[in-house]
């Protein structure tokens, strides 16, 4: 049922995947151990509770995939715990976990966990993704949300495809992009916000990308700016200017966004080295920052992406 979507999802992995492989193995091998052996006996991969969790199980997939380790006996394992999850009510967030989740177990010759879904299952999803649609032209977190979120609606735009739609209403969506635009070069997450953040900025980024609408040159150039002075003393990049430390995902997302804009230069590519050595587990994995007393498959991901992005880079 699943098809491969050569859309942004499919560039991300590729793209990360293709410079992973510049990498020593022998740096990447501990990362792949970690994230294996944090899949749960059910299939699931688990939150910070341990429990096994919609969210946490895309990524722990991810990581794996990117790093060539997702064989078919771990997808088959994910492929029977997903498909017992397909009519559980879910957020915007649980829902593109899903679906990219059954691409990724299909992908690395696992069983489909749509095989038995009904037939009208991607349409039912497509219509079911409608009802996060909010007035002002964006997505919500939950049906009935009284305004958009920049990163849900990213979220959705990526889900349409992999349920075999298109983004619907376009130009509805660029018009609510606009009005999360702020002065500083960033987008924000809430329309009451005034000081943009990474991680909107990012997600809003992404969408334009997705919807075919880049920055025109001279605006560009300012969010490279904003991006660049998210840079923290401890090397990474924070989620906003606001805070002192910053945390791997962020780091992730601020390099991803330069890279794919042609700012890859801009990328502080020896303080993040410096970043990734004081957030690595020493046995395999990462933490969200120097902050952080746990860790878990989420940041790994980042990290591991991170890797990617300052090692195996063209410029790097």
């Amino acid at each position: 049922m699943l098809k491969i979507q050569g859309g942004y999802l499919f560039r991300l992995t590729s793209e990360l995947g293709r410079r992973l492989r510049r990498l020593d193995r022998a740096v990447l091998a501990p990362h792949a151990t970690y994230l294996a052996s944090r899949q749960l006996d059910s299939g699931a991969f688990p939150d910070r509770e341990g429990d096994g969790d919609l969210y946490y199980t895309a990524f722990g997939l991810r990581g794996l995939a990117l790093l060539g380790a997702l064989d078919v006996e771990r997808a088959t394992r994910a492929s029977a715990w997903l498909a017992e999850r397909l009519e559980a009510r879910a957020t915007v967030v649980d829902l593109h976990a899903l679906m990219e989740s059954c691409l990724l177990v299909s992908l690395a010759g696992g069983p489909d966990p749509l095989a038995n879904a009904p037939s009208d299952w991607p349409a039912r999803l497509r219509e079911l993704l409608g009802t996060f649609r909010t007035a002002d032209g964006g997505y919500g977190k939950v049906p009935s949300s009284t305004s958009g979120s920049t990163y849900h609606s990213f979220l959705v735009a990526l889900t349409h495809p992999l349920a075999g739609g298109e983004v619907p209403d376009a130009p509805g969506l660029l018009a609510f992009l606009t009005g999360r635009e702020r002065a500083d070069g960033g987008w924000v997450e809430a329309p009451a916000m005034r000081k943009s953040g990474a991680n909107p900025t990012a997600a809003a980024l992404g969408l334009r990308q997705m919807l075919g609408a880049p920055l025109a040159p001279a605006r560009l150039e300012t969010t490279a700016g904003f991006l660049d002075g998210l840079a923290g003393p401890d090397g990474g990049y924070r989620a906003n200017g606001s805070i002192p430390l910053s945390d791997t995902l962020s780091c992730f997302t601020v390099a991803w966004s330069l890279d794919q804009h042609g700012k890859g230069a801009m990328i502080r590519r020896q303080a993040l080295t410096e970043y990734l050595a004081q957030t690595a587990l020493p046995d395999g994995g990462f933490r969200a920052g120097v902050w952080d007393a746990g860790d878990d498959v989420e940041y790994t991901f980042y990290g591991v992406g991170l890797l990617a992005l300052v090692h195996g880079s063209d410029a790097s």
